[in-house]
């Protein structure tokens, strides 16, 4: 008898307990604006397509490039061709800069390891100047997105 209350009761503070821990999780993302979003979307898209030129610019040369040279070789602007639709869309009729404003309201910083083992890539939305959203990768291709402490992502 006893075996039955003690085991009713732990079953009934596990589905107490269960009830109780979505109160204390995370807040629920909220929904970004579909220009927010889109302009993400563009952010990630552009990290992909270095990223992809980076793999080709070792894959040919050793070591990976700085902005600089990625964005004048051939594995980068011969990209164009080879990517795939959903990135051409977008990507196909823009004009990279080599300065760090690669493109309109879009900064780049790109850090190469010495030896050009590896690098880090901070692609920064110069216009959010409330969150300052960025996207951020490195050459095992992993691409985050971030804000400002305050802001949600």
């Amino acid at each position: 008898m006893r075996t039955r209350i003690a085991f009713f009761g732990a079953v009934t503070l596990v589905l107490t307990l269960g009830a109780a821990i979505p109160q204390f999780g995370q807040d629920a993302a909220t929904a970004s604006s579909d220009a927010e979003s889109a302009k993400h979307n563009l952010a990630i898209k552009v990290l992909r397509v270095i990223n992809t030129a980076e793999l080709a610019y070792r894959t040919n040369h050793g070591f990976y490039a700085p902005w600089e040279d990625l964005a004048s070789s051939e594995e980068f602007t011969n990209l164009g061709t080879t990517l795939p639709a959903g990135n051409q869309a977008q990507l196909a009729d823009a004009h990279f800069s080599k300065g760090p404003e690669i493109l309109p309201g879009w900064s780049l910083r790109v850090d190469v390891t010495d030896g050009g083992e590896g690098y880090d890539l901070l692609l920064e939305d110069t216009t959010d100047k409330t969150c300052g959203y960025a996207a951020v990768t490195d050459e095992r291709g992993l691409i985050r997105q971030s804000k400002a402490i305050d802001c949600p992502i």
